[in-house]
């Protein structure tokens, strides 16, 4: 048996984890040049010269010309995500976001919630107006009332959407629970839209029921649900019921008969789940099945979600096997390219699967330091071996993911992006630091760093069933449980 000690030592990003292929494709062609445009930030920060570093400390990635920590860009970033929450008479955005009329409430989902894991919660007037603007987005089904159900739409005037409704619950629930001394009155407004349309969304989430037969050894019934009337079903609409309706204590039986049948038979035979049966495998729709699978299994007492008939086996063959060896981020899809709003989408849905089974908490932890060349912290625990990389617990190499995020998908005039060659964008901003927080703090042990420059760049703790910070969903629980 070979001695293991004798083997030679590869640091992650190396040419040696770069793609490798028998023939030459036009999916192997986009690989390549991807791993070529992430290569240059792969750079040894401690082998640049003196006017390197200034550089690097000018655009703020380093502290000072003698660290080799890059520093997450947090104002920077700040000031672009303000961008879509500020009043039109103080900054218009540009004329290319007509095409997102339908996604207001994402919008500022995406940038409130990417905010609030940066510690830089808008002022109260910030936030009474975004409260006064999702009221706005809400639609009754009949036009007149709350008697036949409602929900949020992507903009004034449009149809009820599971989608944009997750989005608007979600940053009412970011709202009602910051300080009400800091946030009198946008706390108590929000508060009191969720606990006025809570009961019209249940109706409505009822007439979204699609049931069917189980394509199951049972042939029990499975339920599907429509994103909105008349429209698609997938499990998309199936998480974000889900994730609403426990958040606001409506997830009742007659709501959730045949929802865990119908995710179940969504997976694939890669191991992962598509949209909807027989479907592609996908890392968006895997991490909503997985979330809702978790809720639905919590809610109906079972202890594992072997439980509920998911082939668990094959499912974390699927996710691990979906962060790029070269790159360190996650690609959506088998034989994809590599993109960095999949730092949450797999890397959160590998956290539920993390959490499956165990009580264990997760909470903003920092791990005693360790630079690898490129100037991004790895972080260990008490608990790790020293011949160990001290990647964390997750099924995912942490610092890989991390160092993708603070290096490839950073712009620096502020906001995040997909990959280096893609512009920023507020979507990719908001999941690029919710992967980060992620990676940074489920299943981590709390430990004072020593280093202050380490500490900058750790996030609050966003849930990675939900979504939004960890006190938003406790706060949630409390005044709806």
């Amino acid at each position: 048996m070979e001695d293991k000690r004798l083997l030679p030592m590869y640091e992650p990003g190396t040419p040696k984890y770069k793609s490798k292929y028998i023939e030459c494709t036009t999916t192997t062609s986009l690989q390549e040049l991807t791993e070529a445009e992430c290569a240059p930030f792969f750079v040894s920060i401690s082998s640049l010269d003196h006017a390197s570093k200034l550089q690097l400390v000018r655009l703020g990635l380093l502290s000072n010309d003698h660290s080799t920590t890059i520093q997450l860009l947090r104002k920077k970033h700040g000031v672009y995500l303000r961008r879509a929450l500020y009043k039109k008479d103080v900054q218009k955005l540009a004329g290319s976001f007509v095409t997102l009329d339908s996604s207001r409430p994402w919008m500022i989902y995406w940038t409130l919630h990417a905010l609030d894991l940066l510690d830089d919660i808008p002022d109260e007037d910030t936030l009474v107006g975004i409260v006064h603007t999702l009221e706005a987005c809400w639609t009754n089904v009949n036009g007149v009332d709350d008697s036949l159900g409602g929900g949020f739409s992507g903009g004034v005037g449009q149809l009820p959407h599971c989608a944009p409704t997750y989005a608007a619950v979600n940053v009412l629930c970011i709202i009602a629970s910051c300080d009400s001394e800091e946030h009198p009155q946008s706390s108590q407004l929000a508060l009191d839209l969720l606990k006025r349309k809570r009961n019209a969304l249940l109706t409505w989430y009822l007439s979204l029921r699609c049931e069917r037969m189980g394509d199951n050894e049972k042939g029990s019934m499975a339920c599907g649900f429509r994103m909105h009337h008349d429209g698609e079903i997938d499990v998309r609409a199936t998480y974000c019921i889900c994730s609403v309706a426990s958040l606001l204590n409506i997830l009742t039986q007659e709501l959730m008969e045949g929802m865990l049948e119908h995710v179940v038979e969504c997976q694939t035979y890669e191991g992962g789940f598509g949209g909807e049966p027989f479907a592609e495998a996908h890392g968006g729709y895997t991490f909503c099945a997985l979330a809702a699978l978790q809720i639905l299994t919590k809610v109906q007492g079972m202890k594992h979600l072997e439980e509920s008939g998911v082939n668990l086996v094959a499912l974390r063959d699927w996710l691990v096997h979906r962060q790029m060896a070269y790159e360190g981020g996650f690609q959506g899809r088998s034989n994809k390219l590599v993109d960095g709003c999949y730092s949450f989408w797999v890397g959160g849905a590998i956290a539920v699967l993390g959490l499956n089974g165990s009580d264990l908490p997760f909470d903003s932890g920092v791990y005693e330091d360790c630079h690898d060349s490129c100037g991004v912290t790895r972080r260990k625990s008490d608990d790790d071996d020293e011949e160990e990389d001290g990647s964390g617990l997750l099924l995912f190499h942490q610092d890989l993911l991390e160092r993708y995020v603070l290096l490839c998908a950073q712009d620096v005039n502020g906001g995040l992006r997909d990959k280096p060659s893609k512009s920023r964008d507020f979507y990719h901003s908001c999941y690029n630091l919710s992967g980060l927080s992620v990676s940074q703090n489920v299943l981590s042990m709390k430990r004072k760093s020593s280093d202050e420059e380490c500490d900058k760049n750790v996030l609050g703790a966003s849930h990675p069933i939900y979504n939004i910070r960890v006190e938003r969903v406790k706060f949630m629980i409390r005044h709806f449980h």
